[in-house]
C-alpha cells in the first residue's frame, strides 16, 4: 500500500511541475523581426516559415512597406545566401528596409553614484611680479 501511495506522489509530482512549455512572441521593438536559425530556418513570430511567404505574412500583420524590417541572423551561421535571398524577396515585393542585424544588446545603468576620486591638492600659484617703468 506505502507503495502505491508513493509512487501516486511521484506521478503527480511529476505532473505537476512538469508542466507545459509554449512560446508566445513579444513586441519588444519597434521595427518587425524575422530570425534565421542558424540550419538557415526562418522565424516570423515563433514558427518557422519558408521565405517566400514573409511578404503575404507582413502585409497581413499591416507592416508599412517604408518601414524597417529586422533580420535577425546568428553569429555562427556560416553562409549568408539564405538571408540575401530573402532581402531580394523582400525588395521585390515592395519592403526596401531590410537589415541583418546581429544579436541584441542590452544596456544597463547604475543608480549607484560614481566612485569618488582622489581630491588632487591645488598647486600653489606663484605671483607674477609687477614691473615698473
Amino acid at each position: 500500500m506505502k507503495r502505491f501511495l508513493l509512487n501516486i506522489v511521484f506521478a503527480s509530482a511529476i505532473i505537476v511541475f512538469s508542466g507545459c512549455t509554449h512560446t508566445t512572441y513579444i513586441a519588444d521593438s519597434k521595427n518587425p523581426e524575422v530570425e534565421f536559425s542558424e540550419d538557415g530556418g526562418l522565424l516570423w513570430r515563433g514558427r518557422f516559415i519558408e521565405l517566400e511567404e514573409l511578404p503575404d505574412l507582413l502585409e497581413d500583420a499591416g507592416v508599412d512597406k517604408k518601414s524597417q524590417i529586422d533580420i535577425r541572423v546568428s553569429e555562427r551561421m556560416r553562409s549568408l545566401k539564405a538571408p540575401r535571398v530573402l532581402l531580394f524577396i523582400l525588395r521585390r515585393a515592395g519592403y526596401t528596409r531590410g537589415v541583418l542585424v546581429t544579436k541584441k544588446k542590452a544596456y544597463s545603468s547604475s543608480t549607484m553614484p560614481p566612485p569618488k576620486q582622489p581630491v588632487q591638492q591645488p598647486q600653489p600659484q606663484q605671483r607674477r611680479k609687477i614691473r615698473y617703468k
